[in-house]
């Protein structure tokens, strides 16, 4: 007698971080950065530790996708910082300053809802992040 197997298919199981395009914007945002430096000058990178708080909060700080910084020459006690945290499948933007490790909000940005377009809003996000340095926004 033949026997007959029943082939399971294993089909891939995307997650929706992956059909979303999310883990793409992210792994996409250390070039998006150079590309805006490169284009006007300043000098935005990547926070080089995971920051300990954010306004006090340390569950918060877990929530991070991602911190980039910015030194204003003029003010060189001061770093300002663009940090972003996703809730409820968007990834909502913050410009703040960091120090010591900690985060202090200065000012809450608009979301991005389409990971797929989201370069747009990150570069909205950078100039946000120079504009506060610029006029040295202070908590």
């Amino acid at each position: 007698m033949k026997t007959i197997r029943n082939k399971k298919r294993n089909y891939d199981i995307q997650t929706w971080e992956e059909k979303s395009g999310f883990l793409d914007y992210l792994s996409s945002i250390p070039s998006e950065v150079s590309r805006f430096n490169d284009s006007f000058g300043f000098d935005i990178h990547s926070f080089v530790m995971h920051p300990e708080d954010i306004d006090g909060d340390r569950e918060m700080a877990m929530k991070v996708g991602f911190v980039l910084e910015r030194h204003n020459p003029l003010l060189p006690e001061l770093t300002y910082c663009l940090y972003s945290v996703l809730k409820q499948e968007m990834l909502y933007g913050y410009v703040g300053m960091c120090k010591n490790g900690s985060i202090t909000t200065l000012k809450e940005l608009k979301p991005i809802e389409e990971f797929k377009m989201g370069h747009v809003v990150l570069h909205e996000w950078l100039g946000q992040l120079v504009k506060a340095s610029c006029e040295k926004i202070m908590p």
